[in-house]
């Protein structure tokens, strides 16, 4: 899962130092089960549950992390998610698998979350002392510590997860149109760049067809 790279500087509004960091411009979804199973294995313990949970809810929503770390309990408690796009504003609409709804039941259940928390709690709180959810640099920097540490050869950014969640939609389903319009995309060009179908794909998809 090679990926091209670019950086941009970073400066800390105390400090005023710059440092430089990198981005990912072209990241991969992750196009083997195996390694996903790997992933969910490790941070599946007490320590890092809330990440386990994040990255199940990444891989089975095609939702931005943004629109992940915003959901609460409410939003997800029914099986059926009504919700808006932070980026697009566009409306989204999906029903929750079982595997998920499974997962988080039990996340639910185990930090007795009530139906106004939210999933992806912060142990920080803003001025009014209100429980806010962890920001999405923090989701970054610890499911890049997990699954970079695991498999040198991913260079992790966070839309690997909604990028692994349209390819194995579209694995499952063989409908680049309804991945489209699962990831709110504007074209299918747009769609099969981003979950990484190739030339390569389309001509194996004739060889093997042979009517």
């Amino acid at each position: 899962m090679v990926k091209k790279k670019s950086t941009f500087i970073r400066v800390d509004k105390n400090t005023g130092k710059e440092s430089e960091i990198n981005t990912a411009t072209a990241a991969e979804p992750i196009k083997d089960r195996s390694v996903i199973e790997g992933i969910k294995t490790v941070l599946n313990t007490k320590k890092t549950r809330k990440y386990y949970v994040l990255f199940c809810s990444g891989i089975n929503t095609a939702l931005r992390i943004s629109d992940v770390l915003k959901l609460r309990v409410s939003d997800v408690e029914s099986g059926y998610v009504h919700t808006k796009e932070t980026k697009t504003g566009k409306s989204k609409q999906f029903p929750i698998n079982d595997a998920l709804m499974a997962v988080l039941k039990n996340y639910i259940k185990e930090y007795n979350l009530k139906d106004d928390d939210y999933l992806f709690f912060s142990n920080r709180k803003d001025g009014l002392r209100n429980v806010k959810y962890i920001d999405q640099s923090q989701a970054y920097r610890k499911l890049k510590e997990v699954v970079e540490g695991l498999y040198s050869n991913i260079h992790f950014s966070t839309h690997v997860l909604r990028k692994t969640c349209g390819f194995w939609l579209y694995q499952s389903t063989k409908d680049i149109t309804l991945v489209m319009h699962a990831l709110n995309h504007s074209s299918v060009a747009v769609t099969m760049r981003y979950i990484g179908l190739t030339q390569e794909n389309v001509d194996n998809a004739f060889n093997s067809l042979n009517l």
